[in-house]
């Protein structure tokens, strides 16, 4: 049930998508063009009005106290600016301490205020009305057409959960027999290091696969997510993995001396697996050394590869790349895993 429950939870919790931002207005016209503009912004599902005022200040200070996000500000005379064609501005100002709400409420003021003026389109010229043609833009989004913002996380959150729980498992596996004193009885057994090895990791891989079709069944049955590529291709890419990152959960078993110390190595390389896996921002626009990090990353791989494969019905052509370099940080990892254990028999 564990990652049921964090499958439901997090996608709805790791949303991007603002709502209910604050609004505070500094309304100075009084006209009937100021009012529509207040009924625009609030009429939206992104802007509660929390604070309507004709003082500058008085708003600021609301700003600063938290008590709003973000300020329209509305001048004198600016509907009959805009009738005589004056160049009439507004003020937008925005608490930037959260640099993610800032960014998305002034974009979404923008939006709305720049739809209001393109149905207003209305200048006075030589006394008569002239109506401002303008040029329509229709859009059409690929792969996510109601920009549904469970739609690209969820894919992404499957993926963590699924390094998450195999790092883990395999990570507590051998120092778990060193903590109980029967590494040793382990060590001592007629079988070979590869047997040993395998037997340890087998179960987990059986664990991984589990919990993948599991997360699948939640994707189509509760978040209604058709899923356009191969299931065949996502198994075995994500079957590949699984040996990748469960060499990583056994090489940290193996230097480390209890449950307690490879928690703390586990915890280490999964914060920067996490946030640099592009699972909340995007790699591309991460710094030049961030994206060179990400090329030992396994999951930033696992996570471009099932949001292509479920979202946009990727081939293996289209994945190759991502999948040759899970193969090569899986051979990599391993054969050092290997060369560390030391069995005794």
């Amino acid at each position: 049930m564990l990652p049921v429950v964090e499958l439901i939870v997090l996608v709805y919790a790791a949303n991007n998508d603002m709502k209910n931002i604050s609004l505070g207005i500094v309304d100075r016209d009084h006209t009937t063009t100021s009012q529509m503009i207040v009924n625009r912004l609030t009429a939206s599902n992104y802007f509660i009005l929390n604070d309507f005022t004709t003082s500058a200040k008085e708003a600021f200070q609301n700003l600063e106290s938290g008590k709003t996000d973000i300020i329209i500000e509305i001048p004198e005379a600016f509907e009959k600016d805009i009738y005589n064609n004056n160049h009439p501005r507004m003020a937008i100002t925005v608490n930037a301490i959260n640099g993610t709400i800032a960014g998305l409420a002034s974009s979404y003021a923008g939006n709305i205020l720049s739809g209001y003026a393109a149905e207003l389109g209305v200048t006075l010229a030589q006394g008569e009305t002239i109506t401002q043609r303008s040029i329509k833009i229709t859009s059409s989004n690929w792969f996510n057409p109601n920009l549904d913002y469970k739609s690209l996380m969820l894919p992404g959150v499957l993926a963590i959960l699924i390094t998450i729980m195999s790092i883990m498992l395999s990570a507590l596996n051998i120092v778990r027999e060193k903590e109980m004193g029967t590494i040793e009885q382990l060590n001592v057994t007629p079988i070979s290091k590869l047997q040993f090895i395998i037997g340890k990791l087998f179960p987990f891989l059986i664990v991984g696969i589990f919990q993948l079709t599991l997360g699948l069944l939640v994707s189509v049955f509760l978040y209604n997510l058709g899923i356009q590529g191969s299931i065949l291709l996502l198994y075995g890419v994500v079957s590949v993995y699984l040996l990748a990152v469960l060499g990583i959960g056994f090489l940290i078993s193996t230097v480390s001396d209890n449950q307690v110390q490879a928690m703390f190595i586990t915890l280490f390389f999964m914060i920067i697996f996490v946030l640099l896996s592009g699972l909340f921002t995007s790699t591309d626009s991460m710094p030049v050394w961030a994206q060179k990090i990400n090329i030992i990353n396994p999951t930033a791989y696992l996570v471009d590869i099932i949001r292509r494969v479920v979202l946009k019905g990727a081939t293996f052509a289209d994945i190759k790349s991502q999948f040759t370099a899970i193969v090569i940080l899986g051979v990599c990892v391993n054969s050092l895993m290997f060369w560390r254990y030391k069995k005794i028999s």
